[in-house]
């Protein structure tokens, strides 16, 4: 599988972590995805939706972690390995704002490394773990939604964040 494919998936692993481990948060969630939304699984709760920013889902699914990444790959110098930085974006829609500023916060403070995972191997063994790139003191940003005034009706709009982060992959090979 290539390199752009297992950091989205291995970005949503880490994500589900949070959710999953008991620990981070008051009460273990049940994580779903895109194939669950489309099969119209019935969720068990307390549950959420993990998915790719691009997947359409209706207010009822709340609430939904979507994900974007934008992957490039540079040559640092003429021989060298050519290493990815990734850009990812997550947006947290809640079903309310306390829950979108509670799921917000669990994922800004606990996922602070990427464990880059080769998904084309049995058990998915972790090939690497990243850092996340530290601007000045932040590691994530986050910003509400910019809403316009034609999106207003689409309430799942109103109890959204959007996280930001960075990482490089130039140890994974």
């Amino acid at each position: 599988m290539f390199e752009i494919r297992e950091v989205r998936l291995s970005l949503r692993s880490d994500i589900s972590d949070v959710f999953t481990s008991g620990s981070i948060l008051p009460t273990a969630y049940n994580i779903y995805d895109e194939d669950d939304l489309r099969g119209g699984i019935a969720p068990t709760f307390p549950c959420v939706y993990i998915l790719d920013a691009d997947v359409k889902f209706e207010r009822k699914h709340l609430p939904v972690i979507a994900l974007a990444t934008d992957y490039a790959t540079e040559e640092f110098q003429l021989g060298s390995a050519p290493f990815g930085l990734c850009e990812a974006e997550v947006y947290v829609m809640g079903r309310n704002r306390g829950e979108r500023d509670e799921f917000a916060a669990a994922i800004m403070k606990n996922v602070r490394y990427i464990h880059i995972r080769d998904f084309d191997t049995a058990g998915y063994p972790i090939g690497c773990t990243v850092p996340l790139i530290s601007r000045g003191r932040r590691i994530w940003t986050a910003r509400q939604f910019p809403i316009t005034e034609e999106l207003r009706a689409e309430e799942s709009l109103l109890n959204g964040m959007v996280l930001s982060c960075q990482f490089y992959t130039e140890t994974c090979t």
